[in-house]
């Protein structure tokens, strides 16, 4: 050992001590009180700020307000009708109970006691605490339980009753700009709700009654490849003439998102067997993806062509007994590489899939990140994230609320949900030095209104 190196044994001790206690104390350090009350401070400024914006909700599902109040479910079980229905089944409720839950006529006493048992097993998940949010804030329920689902069934019935409701929990409690509805058209006019078009029946065709359905609808016959091409560009062209705010897929439900290079002659080999056909034929996802990968093709075409942004979802898949590895994101680099003029953004935060997402958005200028629903899936996953992204990412990139709900009272829930993590990441980062008040309020503002605005051009 070199001469500089030999030390005594009393210096030795010195290192021991050093290095193995005094880092081990230093961990333990509690914050100051001071430390708290600033926190408390930046928190409060922030989330009062947040408070205070229009926000533009990027995607739910709502339900028409005129036809709920139609429907067997006007009581407690509004508020579980969706996503933690898929968590009651996850704990082992029948899936024969549906008809019972939905379409049954039972008093809400005996719908509780159908799910008790369930939601004794599943009261934990994030989607449950929302359901309790929307019952505590907006209906004065602070539990829903045996107790209370009867007064709580009455409240939700007189409000949803109300012809304002509506618009009161989106307009004046959530203070939401614009929404971007997916699915059933409302029925009633509202110029903040946008819609986007989904494009399914072209993407997914392995029968032929789907081609036959397809010419029947518009009038038009679809005897060649051409022709089904041509039926997708008259709905694309129909959409955009009714404001079409975005083409929407969710392909990831059926097969996955990786789509191989179009190939006109294995398409139109797979389209003639399909036409060609008896009237019951169905051929496996297999054998028709060089038809459905060659219909995704010329959708992205389209999407450049007519200026339409793609939203995509990536990521959880509502319901059970899905396959996540279909809806894992990077499968979709080559699309993203190849349709470098056309914007996508990527639903869910991607769920489980953050550090993928990530990496492509970073990667990709045209690709961008969707954080609704994410909030109600896991807020730890949110916050976890989110503080990732603004540190990876162009915030530019990132839009932080959408709720995925088909009624008003989860997305006010998940709302109140997602100010409160948004609030804590910037409050954090504000406390750390990463950004200055200022910085976290632009991007507060960034990430719930501006973004999305320029990315579907609404004004």
């Amino acid at each position: 050992m070199p001469a500089f190196l030999k030390f005594s044994p009393a210096f030795k001790r010195i290192i021991f001590f050093s290095c193995f206690y005094f880092p081990v104390s230093c961990q333990v350090a509690f914050p100051q009180s001071s430390d708290l009350a600033g926190y408390s401070d930046v928190y409060g400024k922030i989330r009062g700020y947040i408070d205070t914006l229009e926000i533009i909700d990027t995607h739910e599902h709502l339900l028409n307000p005129a036809l709920l109040r139609r429907t067997q479910i006007l009581d407690f079980f509004l508020l579980l009708n969706h996503h933690y229905y898929n968590d009651l089944i996850s704990a082992g409720m029948p899936a024969s109970y549906f008809d019972t839950l939905f379409n049954g006529n039972i008093s809400p006493l005996q719908k509780w006691k159908r799910i008790e048992p369930f939601w004794d097993n599943s009261f934990n998940t994030s989607f449950n605490r929302i359901a309790g949010i929307a019952a505590r804030r907006l209906y004065g329920i602070r539990q829903i339980n045996e107790t209370t689902v009867e007064r709580l069934s009455e409240k939700i019935r007189e409000a949803n009753f109300r012809n304002n409701w509506f618009d009161i929990i989106l307009r004046d409690s959530c203070r939401i700009r614009y929404l971007i509805q997916d699915g059933e058209n409302l029925g009633e006019n509202r110029d903040y709700i946008k819609y986007v078009r989904r494009f399914t029946p072209w993407l997914n065709v392995r029968a032929k009654f789907t081609i036959d359905s397809l010419a029947m609808n518009q009038v038009e016959p679809i005897f060649t490849l051409e022709d089904f091409v041509k039926s997708m560009e008259r709905e694309f062209v129909t959409g955009t003439e009714k404001g079409m705010a975005a083409v929407k897929i969710i392909v990831a439900y059926n097969r996955p998102l990786s789509i191989d290079e179009p190939d006109i002659n294995s398409a139109r080999r797979v389209f003639r067997r399909l036409t060609a056909g008896d009237e019951g034929l169905v051929i496996t996802l297999n054998e028709a993806k060089p038809l459905q990968d060659y219909m995704f093709h010329k959708l992205m075409e389209l999407a450049g062509k007519y200026h339409k942004p793609v939203a995509i979802h990536t990521g959880l898949l509502s319901g059970n007994g899905n396959n996540i590895r279909n809806s894992d994101p990077a499968l979709l680099s080559n699309i993203f590489l190849k349709y470098n003029r056309v914007n996508f953004v990527l639903f869910h935060g991607s769920y489980p899939f953050g550090g993928e997402l990530s990496a492509i958005v970073k990667n990709f200028p045209n690709v961008y990140i969707d954080m609704n629903w994410v909030y109600a899936i896991s807020p730890s996953y949110s916050k976890r994230y989110l503080s990732e992204w603004l540190e990876t990412v162009p915030v530019s990139k990132i839009m932080a609320f959408g709720g995925d709900y088909n009624i008003v009272e989860n997305i006010y829930a998940e709302y109140f949900l997602a100010k409160q993590v948004i609030s804590e990441v910037l409050a954090e980062k504000v406390m750390n030095g990463y950004f200055t008040s200022g910085e976290a309020l632009k991007v507060a503002r960034m990430i719930l209104h501006d973004n999305a605005a320029g990315f579907y051009g609404l004004p």
